[in-house]
């Protein structure tokens, strides 16, 4: 598998000349994880960012009495720990793969002179940090103000818009997502969880048999969300 297999899948390195798509797949290294692998954890010089072709990936933190918060996920084709490329600040987060995941891991030198001589590229950039802010910002917003059961079900939908397969029992949610990594994304314990499931899972709305999770009727979960969020 070559160093640049998914470049031509990416808008923001059409710009690239060819021998800086050379000097990149030179640089670069493909890796594979299976889920549950860590590719990175906090560090105060890290070197590289990386590119996801294949699965997903989360994001998360340990806070100092080891309680997990997961951030989020990231989606093929999204460039993750690049906040230490752009800041040069150290790395907090940990980055783990859920199910198989494949990616391209960059060097951060490199990838700064690429944003410094292609301002396409840190537009790109810029954007995927922009939009993955506003999904934290959503996040922390229903975890104020809304109940498990909604937050869940908010959680599930946007599992689905990222990673979902539409099949004919509904949605397939491609990832191999635990409820301990629910729990943390819903912001309550496993046992609330398990029964926000069952709840959502009577509706007909939601299922999740051996760490895979299916939406059997998209539209209705989207109206349950929409009708908990206006009792809000």
């Amino acid at each position: 598998m070559g160093g640049l297999f998914h470049l031509n899948d990416l808008d923001w390195f059409d710009e690239l000349s060819d021998d800086e798509k050379s000097r990149l797949e030179q640089a670069a290294h493909t890796k594979s994880f299976n889920g549950g692998q860590m590719i990175f954890r906090p560090s105060s010089e890290p070197h590289s960012l990386f590119l996801l072709k294949d699965g997903a990936v989360r994001i998360y933190r340990v806070s100092g009495e080891g309680s997990e918060a997961t951030f989020g996920y990231v989606r093929p084709g999204e460039v993750f720990g690049e906040l230490a490329a752009i800041t040069g600040r150290s790395r907090e987060s940990y980055a783990e793969a859920v199910g198989h995941a494949v990616v391209w891991q960059i060097p951060i030198d490199l990838f700064r002179k690429l944003m410094g001589s292609r301002p396409g590229i840190g537009r790109a950039v810029a954007k995927q940090v922009g939009d993955r802010l506003k999904r934290i910002e959503s996040r922390v917003e229903g975890l104020m103000f809304r109940d498990a059961r909604t937050r869940l079900a908010i959680i599930l939908r946007e599992l689905g818009d990222h990673f979902g397969i539409d099949g004919e029992g509904g949605i397939e949610i491609d990832g191999d997502f635990t409820q301990s990594e629910l729990a943390t994304l819903v912001g309550c314990s496993r046992q609330t969880l398990n029964q926000c499931l069952r709840d959502l899972g009577e509706q007909g709305l939601a299922e999740m048999k051996r760490r895979r999770l299916r939406l059997p009727d998209p539209a209705g979960l989207r109206e349950f969300i929409d009708k908990a969020t206006l009792r809000a």
